[in-house]
């Protein structure tokens, strides 16, 4: 799920450079209620698992989109030694990415993931309406039906246009919640994530009010039968949000031929150390998996029983 907490957007990074055309910006093809474009290479089509598009050959282009104040801090990042610990090993440092009245930067590279090495490129974008986080990545047994040339030429008309409202982005997921339990939803993220949450604010960087974030997997990542509970207590491990994670309870059932796997946990804030109840549903259904994660002040553990109705409810379209 990566971290879809408002203060980790600080985390991503990205761009690419050659001034967009107007006529080209005005073509861009945008995901459903996004405010982040661009003019997809040929053979790429939207997504309906996640805000970008996507080839038949594995070809994938992200777009993550960011409140305005997040670029100045993207940007501070935005080197090959920072995005060394994502994985992602970068040529020569990020050149200027001109964007129709706006800004960006770009580096290219490659990474391995799940046993295929991809050509990559992350793209990071300021436009009148915020900023986006661009990624592209390419199989490399897949570089001749995506030639580098082709994404070049798409990051080169990122466009912006004025953002869906956030029913509108909620209506544009590819699934629906039945059950909010006391939650109001606060921002969509990557097309496919929601985050929901239980007070007055809608950015808590203390971590002081309970917290829901639903994401399904994007594209097919199907976990092997028997190590859906070592999944689960990895996914727990690398959120970032928590640290000092300690499971205390593991359940697993079988629902309408899906494996659905839920964890308890113990931790701490990783910014303010404040103590954190945490609960984690997996639904594992073949090649994909929903997930919900809840996090409480440790002294609201009724919230837990909340995230898990929230859980509970959501449907795939």
């Amino acid at each position: 799920m990566a971290s879809v907490l408002p203060r980790a957007a600080g985390r991503l990074l990205a761009v690419l450079g050659l001034l967009a055309s107007p006529a080209l910006a005005a073509e861009a093809s945008f995901p459903a209620a996004g405010s982040v474009g661009l003019v997809p290479p040929p053979g790429m089509t939207p997504s309906k698992g996640f805000a970008g598009f996507e080839h038949r050959s594995g070809a994938s282009i992200l777009i993550t989109e960011m409140p305005a104040e997040a670029y100045g801090q993207l940007v501070e990042r935005f080197t090959p030694e920072a995005l060394r610990a994502t994985g992602f090993e970068a040529r020569g440092s990020g050149t200027a990415l001109g964007i129709a009245g706006g800004e960006g930067r770009v580096l290219r590279g490659r990474q391995t993931a799940n046993g295929l090495t991809y050509a990559k490129w992350v793209a990071v974008v300021r436009g009148a309406s915020g900023t986006g986080l661009v990624t592209v990545q390419v199989p490399e047994a897949a570089r001749g039906q995506m030639p580098d040339e082709a994404v070049e030429a798409a990051l080169s008309t990122i466009a912006f246009r004025a953002p869906g409202s956030l029913a509108d982005q909620i209506a544009a997921l590819p699934y629906t919640v039945g059950d909010l339990a006391g939650f109001r939803p606060v921002r969509a993220l990557m097309g496919n994530a929601l985050m929901l949450t239980d007070g007055p604010k809608d950015i808590d960087p203390d971590g002081a009010q309970p917290l829901v974030v639903v994401a399904p997997s994007m594209g097919r990542a199907a976990v092997p039968e028997g190590q859906e509970g070592a999944f689960a207590r990895k996914a727990l491990a690398t959120f970032r949000e928590i640290k000092d994670v300690t499971v205390t309870d593991e359940d697993r059932a079988a629902r309408d031929g899906a494996v659905v796997l839920r964890l308890r946990a113990t931790g701490s804030d990783a910014r303010s150390s404040r103590p954190v109840a945490v609960t984690q549903v997996i639904r594992f259904d073949g090649p994909s998996y929903l997930r919900v994660l809840g996090l409480a002040p440790a002294d609201r553990p009724e919230a837990l029983a909340r995230a898990e109705r929230v859980a509970a409810s959501v449907a795939m379209r």
